[in-house]
């Protein structure tokens, strides 16, 4: 068995960046950029107030308390052409163009805010209050890289760097199958000895979290032919997952058939828990992930495996993993063999430190034992309440 960082290198070896396109800014969140960004015009344009206030000269203070003559009013977008005189004040407001002759803006909090002459009660600094032009971007400037997953914040330089339209990369098209004669639909009846199929669903939100759009194929009965013909078909798309049917039961013809479909497997078993049967093959330019059946399994695999490999297809070039942190674990953790134990948690913020909680199930089989984890505890070996652990982040943190 392969250990995971190991099938993680062997995935990500085989893995590029895919075509890119580009996309008005409102389609970007989320989509992984593939040009560097360079700033058209310097931000801000001029100097401007980063308060509501008054412009001043900062040598007009020096004897404060003092009162100046307000000579005029600058509303926030209607820039004065009136140069500021000495022993003067202009009125004005934040995100307003400092007029000529200012220094300093003086917050209103700091005055008695009349409009005809105003009063000031202390010195300031020159430049106090005052945002330099160009300090946030200049022209020229590479403001974004290639390579970075755009989200609200890129978005909002994406904006001030004047660009309507995007490159970024594709989002690859994942061919979701499901195998075995026991899957029926959601919301068939029920029958005997007949399980819902909740990998597929769950696969297309994963890919579709992952930035990837999911193309569900359905349910492939355990049989060689008629595998054979669904990952025919699915190797129309640009990646393949498929769920069950990778272990080495007598109903198992996922190995099988892409053999069959000239596919060569790269890996098989990876030395997990959960998750030991994952499967990945390749065919000329198609990747192929065979995930087990059990739907942890097959949550964990996906993230630890597949959702790195579709950051990286889009053009992401870095942070593919999962991020990890330590916690200290609340209870206590059992080794699982030769096998590293992913643990499903929750993992919060307790008192200035991470507290991971293990879930009271661990089945792989358990699928309520997933809406309540944020993590995975990575175990290599027993583990004590209190001990400093590694975990896998799989959301937000809690509070």
């Amino acid at each position: 068995m392969l250990q995971v960082e190991e099938a993680q290198a062997l995935v990500m070896a085989q893995v590029s960046a895919g075509a890119l396109e580009a996309v008005p800014l409102a389609d970007a969140l989320g989509r992984v950029l593939r040009e560097s960004i360079v700033a058209e015009h310097d931000a801000p344009a001029a100097d401007n107030s980063a308060m509501d206030g008054y412009a001043v000269r900062a040598e007009d203070l020096a004897v404060a308390p003092v009162t100046l003559d307000v000579i005029a009013d600058i509303p926030a977008g209607h820039p004065t052409d009136r140069t500021l005189r000495p022993g003067t004040a202009m009125r004005i407001m934040t995100g307003a163009f400092v007029p000529a002759g200012a220094d300093t803006v003086v917050q209103v909090e700091l005055t008695d805010g009349r409009m005809d002459r105003v009063t000031i009660e202390r010195a300031l600094p020159r430049g106090t209050n005052i945002r330099k032009r160009g300090e946030d971007m200049r022209a020229g400037q590479v403001v974004l890289r290639a390579g970075m997953r755009i989200g609200p914040a890129q978005i909002a330089v994406l904006a001030g760097a004047g660009k309507r339209n995007v490159s970024v990369g594709r989002r690859p098209v994942v061919a979701i199958l499901s195998t075995g004669d026991e899957l029926i639909e959601a919301g068939s009846p029920p029958a005997p000895g007949k399980i819902v199929n909740t990998n597929g669903p769950q696969l297309a939100a994963l890919v579709r979290e992952a930035g990837g759009i999911p193309r569900p194929l359905g349910i492939v009965p355990d049989a060689r032919e008629a595998t054979i013909a669904a990952f025919e078909s699915a190797l129309e798309s640009d990646l393949v997952i498929s769920s069950g049917g990778v272990s080495v039961g007598a109903y198992d013809f996922v190995k099988e058939a892409l053999e069959a479909l000239g596919a060569e497997t790269l890996f098989w078993r990876v030395a997990m828990k959960p998750g030991k049967p994952v499967v990945l093959s390749r065919r000329d330019e198609r990747l192929i992930f065979g995930l087990p059946g059990n739907p942890v399994s097959c949550f964990v695999s996906f993230h630890l495996f597949v959702a790195p490999a579709l950051r990286k297809a889009m053009g992401q070039e870095s942070d593919w993993f999962p991020p990890t942190v330590r916690a200290r674990v609340t209870s206590p953790l059992r080794a699982a063999g030769d096998r590293r134990l992913y643990a499903r948690a929750h993992i919060a913020a307790r008192d200035g430190e991470l507290l991971a909680t293990p879930l009271t199930s661990q089945s792989s089989g358990a699928l309520t034992s997933m809406t309540g984890a944020n993590a995975l505890i990575v175990v290599t070996e027993d583990v004590a309440a209190g001990a400093a652990v590694t975990v896998v982040l799989l959301g937000a943190i809690g509070g």
